[in-house]
């Protein structure tokens, strides 16, 4: 007799469901996306026949233009992420801000 699957008893969300990655994987990921596409586009450049100081900046202006297009995904969750761990935290100091202030109410 087959069985139905069970669900996982985990802490992971569902497969259609996203978490948001730590503020720092986010943005390990994100500058490491920038930096990749600096070089490609450096290699690129270079390969057009533009060399020093010109293809440099060259470069980078390209890149920079190329990232926020092909890299808003990677922005995004950044931000998301950063916004998730500033509320954590903004609720952790509100929570222990009211055990101490619950505490020294207790004392009077």
């Amino acid at each position: 007799m087959p069985t139905e699957p069970q669900p996982s008893s985990s802490s992971e969300p569902p497969s259609g469901a996203s978490r948001p990655a730590s503020p720092g994987r986010a943005f390990l990921l994100y500058s490491s996306l920038r930096l990749l596409l600096l070089l490609v586009t450096f290699g690129l450049v270079v390969a057009v026949g533009l060399e020093g100081l010109l293809a440099v900046g060259a470069a980078v202006l390209i890149s920079a233009l190329l990232s926020v297009v092909l890299l808003r995904r990677q922005r995004d969750a950044f931000t998301e992420a950063s916004l998730a761990r500033a509320e954590q935290r903004r609720a952790a100091k509100a929570d222990r801000r009211a055990r101490l202030d619950e505490g020294e109410t207790g004392r009077l």
